[in-house]
């Protein structure tokens, strides 16, 4: 029983890595119309504009992926952040494909394997590595649903849908 919970567990870790991609693709595919006022205008929510939203969930998914190889960072890699929308597009894109990469690249074994990391504040802590992986697709689920509504004071009205059933029901 133990081995097919982990079949299991590996299927949808696999999966959830993949709707993570796919829910970031839709949502950069309004950024990608975004003026640079409406990347900046000031929104009341956890991170006060759409780029730095983006760029939270970039950060997130940077240091978990480097986590996950054995690397622990020290600080946000945003924070001396100077680019474009087409970076931000670019580096939000390029981490969700890796963490897909990285989902599909690890056995039932290595899924239930704990992870040792450091904290951005420099404590230590352990995780199981099919745990490290919902997290950081959770997470960006959360912030997706923070663009949303921040896409809407800024006049954007055509949101694709981002909820995992809609995932399933167009790529299953």
């Amino acid at each position: 029983m133990a081995s097919l919970y982990i079949r299991c567990m590996q299927s949808f870790i696999s999966e959830y890595a993949a709707f993570n991609l796919w829910a970031n693709e839709r949502i950069c595919s309004v950024v990608d119309k975004l003026t640079d006022d409406q990347m900046m205008q000031e929104i009341p929510s956890s991170f006060s504009s759409i780029q730095k939203t983006l760029l939270h969930v970039w950060d997130a998914q940077l240091i978990w992926i480097n986590r996950i190889e054995g690397v622990s960072l020290r600080e946000f890699p945003s924070k001396n952040f100077s680019g474009t929308k087409k970076d931000v597009i670019d580096g939000l894109l390029s981490t969700s494909q890796k963490l897909k990469d990285l989902a599909n690249s690890n056995d039932e074994e290595a899924l239930t394997s704990i992870k040792k990391y450091a904290t951005l504040k420099g404590g230590i802590v352990t995780s199981a590595l099919y745990q490290v992986f919902a997290h950081v697709c959770n997470h960006g689920t959360y912030h997706r649903g923070q663009l949303v509504t921040m896409f809407r004071k800024v006049g954007i009205t055509a949101i694709p849908q981002t909820d995992l059933i809609y995932f399933y029901r167009e790529v299953k």
